[in-house]
This record gives C-alpha cells, sequence and structure tokens, in this order.
C-alpha cells in the first residue's frame, strides 16, 4: 500500500488493522488450511524450498519477529541483573540463519521436542537467578504492549527448541595439539621477503586487440558485476543508491545532559523507577505481616544507584530530544513530499492504465541541508553507491533500523536495497556508537549493460590484462628458479626495477573483537591481513604462513594483478613454554579451540540437514549473494 495513502487515512486504516489483528489472531491455526496449505499474498515471494514446501518470506519474517522479540527480551533481562546486555542470545535473523533455524525446527518437530510458554517459564527460572513473575512484567513493558507475556513466552520457547537441537551433537572432542594450533595461529608471526611482478606492467608485450576480439570479450563478461576480488572483468553496472543522511551523536548529547541534572531530578527519577532497583529475594515483600515498617527496604538505595540514574535519565533525555527533531522533519518536510511524490506517481500510473492524460507532476528533489541546519544535524548527501560501497560508507553501514544500539533491525545497506523500500521515505536507524540516522533513499538506479562504445577503453583494458597474466606469471617462476638455485633467499633490495618487499612479521590469525555485553569474551579469531601485500589469495597466504628456510613460493593476490615471490624472511616462533606459564592464556586458547570445532562439527551436521531437507549444498539465499543479476538487485 502507498505510503502517502497510509498517511492521508492513518486514523481508519489503524483501525481497520487493528481489527483485522484480532480477527487474523483468531483464524490464524485454521485460515492455511482454508486456502488448501496456503497460498502466497500478492508479493510475497518464494525465498527457499524445505522438503518439498515452498517457504515465502512472509514465512522467513515471523520466524525473525520471534527472534528479534526473544533477543532483545534476553538482552533487557541480562542488562538489568548484570548491566551487560547480552545481544543476540538466540542468534542472527539473516536469511540463512533463518532458514537453518526452520529446519533445526523441523527436527525438533520430528524428534517430538515440547514447546510453549511453560518450557520457557521453566528455562528462565533455571538460568537467570532472581526471575520473577513481577521481573518479568517489568520487562514486558518496555516492549509498549506491541506484544504480550505469552507470545514473548511462545517466542523464546520456540527459540530454545532450536537452541537444543543444536546441542544434541555434543562437545567435540579437543585435543592439547588442538589448543596448540589456536595458540599458534595467533602468536607465532611470519616476515617474508617478495618481489611483486605486476600484470600491468606487461600490458606493453601485449598487442591491440582486433574489432572481432574486442566484441567477443565484451559479449562474454557484459553481463557480469565487476568483482574487485576476481580476475574476470565485469563490465555490468551494479544498482546504485543515493542517500541523504542526516545524524546526531546521541552519546555527546547524553554526555551534556547528565551534566546539567540536579540531585533533585535524579531522586524524582528513582522514585518513579523503584522497581528496576528492587533486591531480589526468595521471602516477600511484607515478612511481618500488618507491621510494613518491620520490612527492611527492598530496593537499592538512592546512593547506590545514583551513578547509573544520571546515565539511564540523561539518555532518555537524549533520546526525547533527537526523537522531536527528527519527528519535526519527518512531519513537516520529509513525509509532506514523500506524500506528493507518490501521490503524484500513482496518479500517473492510473492515468497510464486508464490510457488518459494527466496533469501530476513528480515534485522537484529538494534537499534537506539548510532544515538539517536549523534542527542541529549533521548533513550528508551521499555519492550514488552500489551495494559493495554501501556497505562500507562509514559508520552509519554499522547502523541498524530502529531507535536503540543493537535493536537487531536491518542494517543500513539491507533497508536501502530492499525494492519495497520506496523513494523518499524516512528512516531511522542507530549504529552501535550511539548515532541516531534520519536517511531516505533519493535515487534507485537499476542495474544496466553499457554499450560497448560507451566502455571501449575499459573493455580493452580488461582484454589486455588478461592476455599479460600469463606473462607477469611466468617472469615470476622464472627468478624464482633462479632464488632457487642461489639458495632460497631474496638477498638483493631491488630486482629489474622491482623493489624488494620486507613484510612486517604477522601472526595467521588475530584475535577476535571483544562482544557487546559480553563480560571478558570476545568473538572468534579473525585473518590477519598482511598489509604490504593486499588481497593476498588463499594459496598465497598458506604459502606465506608455511614458509621455511630455503622455501621459494609463487602466489597470486585474489585479482591476479600481481604475482609474488616469496622468501622467508624470519620467523618468530609460538613457545610451548609460554602457554603453559603461569600467566599463560591457556585457558583461553583452549575455549577458542572448543568453539571452532564445535562449529566445524555443527556446520557438517547442518549440510547433512540442509541436504536432507533439499537444499543444495552451495545454496545461498537471494539476498545475501554477493554477484546479484538484475532480479536480485532489483
Amino acid at each position: 500500500m502507498p505510503f502517502a495513502i497510509f498517511r492521508r487515512h492513518q486514523r481508519k486504516l489503524l483501525a481497520i488493522f487493528a481489527i483485522l489483528a484480532m480477527f487474523g489472531f483468531v483464524v490464524a491455526d485454521s485460515l492455511p488450511r482454508m486456502l488448501n496449505g496456503g497460498t502466497s499474498s500478492r508479493g510475497d515471494t518464494v525465498v527457499v524450498e524445505l522438503n518439498g514446501r515452498k517457504v515465502y518470506r512472509s514465512e522467513i519474517s515471523g520466524l525473525a519477529n520471534e527472534r528479534i522479540n526473544a533477543n532483545l527480551f534476553i538482552s533487557e533481562l541480562s542488562g538489568m541483573i548484570s548491566r551487560r546486555p547480552v545481544q543476540k542470545a538466540f542468534g542472527d535473523t539473516n536469511t540463512r540463519s533463518l532458514v537453518d533455524a526452520m529446519i533445526l525446527r523441523e527436527e525438533a518437530d520430528r524428534l517430538g521436542m515440547p514447546t510453549g510458554p511453560e518450557i520457557a517459564r521453566a528455562w528462565l527460572r533455571q538460568r537467570v537467578p532472581g526471575m520473577t513473575p513481577e521481573l518479568f512484567e517489568l520487562i514486558l513493558s518496555r516492549f509498549n504492549d506491541r506484544v504480550s507475556g505469552e507470545q514473548i513466552l511462545e517466542a523464546i520457547s520456540g527459540q530454545i527448541r532450536i537452541a537444543n537441537v543444536r546441542d544434541l551433537i555434543g562437545s567435540p572432542t579437543v585435543t592439547p595439539l588442538d589448543v596448540f594450533n589456536a595458540y599458534r595461529d595467533q602468536t607465532e608471526r611470519v616476515s617474508a621477503r617478495a618481489v611483486a611482478f605486476r600484470t600491468e606492467d606487461f600490458l606493453n608485450k601485449v598487442g591491440e586487440p582486433s574489432q572481432t576480439d574486442l566484441l567477443n570479450f565484451y559479449n562474454k563478461h557484459k553481463d557480469q558485476l565487476p568483482d574487485p576480488d576476481k580476475a574476470n572483468p565485469g563490465f555490468k553496472v551494479p544498482r546504485e543508491i543515493q542517500a541523504e543522511i542526516l545524524s546526531l551523536d546521541g552519546e555527546s548529547i547524553a554526555r551534556g545532559i547528565k551534566g546539567t541534572l540536579t540531585d533533585a531530578e535524579l531522586l524524582s527519577y528513582y522514585e518513579n523507577r523503584k522497581n528496576e532497583f528492587r533486591k531480589f529475594s526468595e521471602f516477600p515483600d511484607e515478612i511481618f505481616q500488618g507491621q510494613p515498617e518491620l520490612t527492611p527496604p527492598q530496593v537499592q538505595p538512592f546512593a547506590d544507584v545514583k551513578v547509573n540514574l544520571a546515565v539511564s535519565l540523561a539518555d532518555e533525555r537524549a533520546a526525547t530530544e533527537i526523537l522531536n527533531k527528527f519527528s519535526k522533519l519527518k512531519d513537516e518536510v520529509m513525509i509532506p513530499f514523500a506524500d506528493k511524490y507518490l501521490e503524484a506517481l500513482d496518479e500517473i500510473a492510473e492515468a497510464k492504465k486508464d490510457g488518459t492524460t494527466t496533469k501530476a507532476v513528480v515534485p522537484s528533489f529538494v534537499d534537506l541541508k539548510a532544515a538539517a541546519k536549523t534542527e542541529g544535524l549533521e548533513y550528508d548527501l551521499a555519492p550514488l553507491l552500489s551495494r559493495e560501497r554501501a556497505e562500507k560508507y562509514g559508520i552509519v553501514s554499522s547502523a541498524e533500523v530502529g531507535l536503540t544500539k543493537f535493536s537487531g533491525g536491518r542494517k543500513f545497506v539491507d533497508e536501502l536495497f530492499d525494492a519495497k523500500t520506496s523513494l523518499y521515505e524516512p528512516l531511522e536507524l542507530t549504529d552501535p556508537t550511539g548515532h541516531r540516522y534520519l536517511v531516505r533513499k533519493i535515487k534507485d538506479v537499476a542495474p544496466r549493460v553499457p554499450s560497448l562504445d560507451e566502455i571501449k577503453a575499459d573493455v580493452i583494458l580488461a582484454w589486455k590484462t588478461e592476455k599479460a597474466r600469463p606473462l607477469a606469471e611466468k617472469a615470476a617462476q622464472e627468478y624464482a628458479q633462479k632464488v632457487k638455485a642461489a639458495g632460497g633467499k631474496i638477498k638483493e633490495d631491488v630486482v629489474d626495477g622491482r623493489p624488494v618487499i620486507s613484510t612486517d612479521a604477522v601472526a595467521r590469525l588475530q584475535p577476535g573483537l571483544p562482544l557487546p555485553g559480553q563480560f571478558f569474551e570476545s568473538g572468534p579469531a579473525t585473518p590477519s591481513e598482511i598489509l604490504m601485500i593486499p588481497g593476498a589469495s588463499a594459496r598465497l597466504r598458506e604459502s606465506f604462513f608455511n614458509l621455511k628456510e630455503g622455501d621459494v613460493e609463487v602466489g597470486s593476490n585474489n585479482s591476479e594483478t600481481a604475482y609474488y615471490v616469496l622468501t622467508l624472511n624470519r620467523r618468530n616462533p609460538a613457545m610451548f613454554s609460554v602457554l603453559y606459564a603461569p600467566n599463560g592464556d591457556y585457558m583461553r586458547y583452549r575455549a577458542e579451540a572448543v568453539t571452532e570445532a564445535s562449529r566445524k562439527r555443527f556446520e557438517t551436521w547442518m549440510v547433512e540437514l540442509r541436504t536432507k531437507a533439499g537444499l543444495k549444498p552451495a545454496w545461498t539465499p537471494p539476498d545475501e549473494t554477493k554477484d546479484k543479476g538484475a532480479a536480485a538487485e532489483g
């Protein structure tokens, strides 16, 4: 339904939606059967087929909402109890994770695993010290009546079943060697001496293509999107988005407000939120019946929570201030413009359909720079961004749809590149640093195939580059043979005009980043970047980290624009004695080895379950494929 129509009839539509929601709740179980197994509604696309059954986007979205609600509840709960909220306790909400969750849920059904609110209640009582009905209701109030207590318990129960199925494979066996390998990969450092034979240096040894060569080469690659991590060229221009981005630093605003808060304001705030600072006890609030004054206070005293109160109150006032600014811009500028734009599109479409003429004109774009300045917002008019560029476009690329950090909403790039996100529709996002964003998409340019004449120079260069690669590789191999014959060491500082690179000593892996809300816990280790050999291919990396004295290796970067001859410069070995020293970090590396072994074991099992459900091993969700075609892009 067009955004403009909703705005014009907002109150009536909300009333209708409320009635429909009640009707849907009553007939939810019977309606699919009434529709002969369930057909998709208009625009509801098939995501995947599992066990011969088509799974539509609406079903995936339903599971996503269930997981988001369960994750948010656990985040709020852990934040209240430990002041360290656990994010995404039950997993991610991307399509791949949700399809896996559906497969695991069907496995739970096959095994007859129990479900229902009572499962969630028992799980919460067992896992959460101090869990009480009052605490549950307090957290539930944060959902602003969006869901009921039973719905939250159902959501948690469903996620518990999925987690329990994951645990069926048990813990993996981890040997001391596995622990040492985890330790070595992060501590043993390698430096190499390298000479780069760049493909571009051999272009002058390649002739010019004939018109037939050029046309054949263009036709072969014209429908492929460019990928900097691949050698094959792509001449198709990807779908591109342009957006206006208005932002405010919420953390900075909160810090400014915090410095102005008085004790009286904090005390009033404390009195209104006492239930959040209850001391959890097995005893009733009034131990001495009829004499409540004899029962000691069951809440933390004001002095003990004053600092936290100041932070919370400042955050709330900052959020209100930002909300007011954003609401003013949306209500006075953005939504009226979006209404006019969509109304004009509707009228033009109707006229085209009826074969009539219309005076409707799409309004001309007017930027928000002046309006942003008036409200004290930062303004950015992004250039046209491909999906790949948008994923790396400043800190806004890490922002999620929602009003709070780690809300679990969709990422900036996913929201903007969703075909259902209309032009000029205002979007609110928040990034992990607390920056708040008001964004609107102002251009959505479909992928296109440019003509040969338009990109002739690029096609010629790509053709010559492809012909030059074997020459560069041959030169690298010939030099490698000379180095082997001379003892396996690159001793010169310059080789035929090519500078010899001495790389920094680097470990194969670097420790994972700290997990938000997880005390002293980090994510998995990630591959280290070899800074002086950017974009090193997997084969080249393997050769680099396995170099021994006398070895001479040749490998390319991912795009095959350079071929490197490598010899060992030095190796700083991982010492067994350090791992087991009294102040060593053995427990961390053992935990990482267990996590990695569990991941591999679970992934092997998931491959079996996916195959059993009818998925191909290389299946990738349509919205997560890197090399998107026109259909996926649009």
